[in-house]
């Protein structure tokens, strides 16, 4: 099982090399790059290419980044980055800050890109998918690299949304991030066959808090075995909040458990667990 963590554990903070060392040597050498600012300013050009002279000079694996969703301006006030908005002037908005945020990929080279379609609570329309398809083409206009949509709380992002945008869309290559906190909030975790990377994290079923897993409610022993049945092979990426990075080796260790419990035998793993098997 491969962990990875967002820069998002230190989200209150500026992303810099210090920050970056700091999780490095908490014992990931899988990051996601967290785009929003004034977490990370990728306006500013001199950071960015000295965050792809760390990734080069420590040799580490190429990082995912977290395309912009979200700019706090202020201590309570966020602007949304929304390509998919249906005002056609804070669509080509969110266009130019994505494309500016994708200098950074020219510096770093990522594994993917990880892309929100649509705003928390925003409803199904189906003039969406040809805002989605056009956010794809830019992207792809400026970066060759895979780009996964996430499952966030709205109409446009369930698993299956996203797969009819694919087959609609003919854009089969597009990979799903499945983000457990949201996935918690909305509806159990099925569909994860299709998915290709993860973001990891609890809550405790009603508010987005981003907690370590074990910290809410969430089942994780029924999460690892359906991973494990949808013969999962990707990474877990935490996506926690709270800048106490050390919580992350009880809770590696505590999946990692669940994880090789449960491909060393299902049946007895479910026993362990008291998970009941859907019938076919």
């Amino acid at each position: 099982m491969q962990f990875g963590i967002s820069t998002q554990i230190f989200r209150k903070q500026a992303v810099s090399l210090d920050v970056l060392e700091s999780i490095r040597k908490a014992g990931y050498d899988r990051i996601e790059l967290f785009c929003n600012r004034p977490h990370l300013d990728f306006h500013n050009k001199t950071l960015l290419r000295d965050i792809g002279r760390w990734f080069r000079e420590n040799a580490m694996p190429a990082p995912s980044i977290h395309l912009p969703f979200v700019e706090h301006v202020g201590p309570r006030q966020k602007v949304w980055i929304s390509p998919l908005d249906p005002d056609k002037r804070t669509r080509e908005a969110a266009m130019d800050e994505i494309k500016r945020s994708l200098e950074l990929a020219d510096q770093v080279g990522p594994e993917y890109l990880v892309l929100h379609f649509g705003n928390p609570g925003q409803e199904f329309h189906p003039v969406v998918f040809d805002h989605a398809y056009a956010l794809i083409r830019v992207i792809r206009s400026f970066s060759a690299v895979r780009i996964m949509v996430e499952n966030i709380p709205n109409e446009i992002s369930t698993i299956e949304r996203i797969n009819e945008f694919k087959a609609v869309a003919e854009v089969p290559e597009i990979g799903i991030c499945y983000d457990t906190g949201h996935g918690h909030l909305l509806n159990p975790a099925d569909g994860l066959q299709h998915i290709d990377t993860t973001h990891i994290h609890d809550n405790n079923g009603i508010d987005d808090e981003h907690l370590w897993p074990f910290e809410g409610t969430m089942n994780w022993p029924a999460f690892i075995e359906k991973l494990v049945l949808a013969n999962y092979n990707g990474p877990l990426v935490f996506e926690a909040r709270g800048e106490d990075i050390s919580k992350g080796d009880s809770v590696r260790e505590r999946l990692g458990d669940l994880w090789n419990a449960a491909q060393d035998s299902i049946e007895e793993f479910r026993l362990k667990h008291s998970l009941i098997q859907k019938p076919h």
